[in-house]
């Protein structure tokens, strides 16, 4: 299970109705959509291993999970997939050729910044403010995209990881540049102070009690 951060936006209403979807639900897509074509809900790991290994992809800079990578695809056959995998793995290629990702979760780690699309938002009544979740991170890349759709438009984003006080802060963009930030440093070079700071910072985005558990 990833870790939850909770991102809310203030800005102007034209700006909130650009990220949300018909549903009424804030969407990464209208943003930056996906340049290649996935129809299936689910993605085969055989399947992205094999395309990985044809399309050239280079393992992942982390060298422990390179080390895994590289283990997986040393094992990897064609002969392994099923119908559906095979499939898959034609449109992976397919999608490479065009856009250089294979599916949607490679494309969106790469542009929004977060492997899924954001969840359980909402919208306030006059529209100038929404928030949501995301996976790990917030999705920087996502506002710069908005921001520079909207020059003249500002942009306050705050966000807070579930990990209270670490991966969390405040910025404020305008046409798709940061002019304003302040943003928590890592856990381990803060004073008790500060990390004292950054954890009623963080309790109050995500609307937990101090007598609550980091659980």
């Amino acid at each position: 299970m990833p870790n939850w951060v909770t991102n809310k936006i203030c800005t102007s209403p034209e700006v909130i109705k650009a990220m949300v979807n018909a549903e009424g639900h804030v969407d990464f897509s209208l943003a930056a959509p996906f340049p290649g074509e996935f129809p299936w809900d689910t993605i085969s790991l055989r399947a992205e291993e094999m395309a990985e290994i044809v399309a050239g992809v280079p393992l992942h800079q982390n060298p422990l999970i390179a080390s895994l990578e590289a283990s997986n695809r040393s094992r990897a056959k064609l002969s392994d997939l099923h119908d559906e995998d095979f499939e898959q793995f034609i449109q992976m290629l397919r999608n490479h050729r065009k856009c250089g990702f294979l599916n949607q979760m490679d494309f969106a780690r790469a542009t929004w910044g977060t492997k899924w699309n954001a969840c359980d938002s909402s919208v306030s009544e006059d529209q100038s403010e929404a928030s949501f979740d995301t996976a790990w991170s917030c999705p920087k890349p996502v506002f710069q995209a908005v921001s520079q759709r909207f020059p003249d438009a500002e942009i306050r984003v705050t966000y807070a990881d579930e990990d209270l006080g670490s991966n969390c802060g405040t910025y404020t963009l305008r046409a798709g540049a940061v002019v304003q930030s302040d943003i928590a440093p890592p856990w381990r070079d803060m004073t008790e102070q500060e990390q004292q700071r950054w954890t009623r910072f963080a309790r109050e985005v995500k609307g937990w009690t101090a007598d609550e558990k980091d659980e």
